[in-house]
């Protein structure tokens, strides 16, 4: 989720000067990584929350004391969270085998609409990709990506929603739902 350090400092009893120490020394140890805000200010970059991810899902699993079993049949709201760390890991992966650079960002607006990865490309260029945990999506499902390819503009290429359904299906001009195991097609 958004990285909020005041917030963890709270959360784990610690100092904020300890628990940022902690944080960067979790990054040096490439245990956790962030994604900046994509903004088309770059000033806003620097000033919005990035959002946290760890690079071992199973580590995370291990630490919450779930097994992902247990999570999705128990506590869907966090198997939602550990799916969108999942799809953030495996894009990290798929990006070093690309010919062309590509930044990887998240995407928020202030009334809360939200894309999880959004690529940019040199030429400014962008994809996006939204992560749902259900078998179906609907229309609703797309409104951080309609947001983004109203702001992107020609720049927008395309949009996708993840999910566990087994159909691509389109949602509109450059929008579809994609099956999360397309990943690894």
């Amino acid at each position: 989720g958004l990285v909020n350090d005041a917030d963890i400092a709270r959360d784990a009893g610690l100092n904020p000067v300890t628990s940022r120490n902690y944080k960067t020394l979790l990054k040096m140890l490439f245990l956790t990584f962030e994604l900046s805000p994509w903004s088309r200010n770059i000033g806003k970059r620097f000033v919005k929350s990035p959002k946290g991810y760890m690079s071992d899902t199973l580590l995370l699993c291990h630490l919450m004391q779930y097994e992902l079993s247990d999570l999705e049949q128990n506590r869907p709201e966090l198997f939602g969270h550990v799916l969108e760390n999942f799809v953030a890991t495996e894009l990290l992966k798929l990006m070093t085998f690309q010919n062309e650079k590509m930044d990887l960002y998240h995407f928020r607006t202030s009334d809360n609409k939200e894309v999880d990865f959004v690529f940019e490309k040199s030429n400014g260029q962008l994809a996006a990709i939204e992560v749902k945990q259900r078998d179906s999506v609907s229309n609703a499902d797309f409104k951080g990506l309609e947001e983004l390819q109203r702001l992107a503009g020609q720049d927008f290429i395309c949009g996708i929603v993840l999910y566990r359904g087994r159909d691509v299906v389109p949602f509109g001009q450059n929008l579809w739902a994609v099956p999360v195991s397309n990943l690894w097609v």
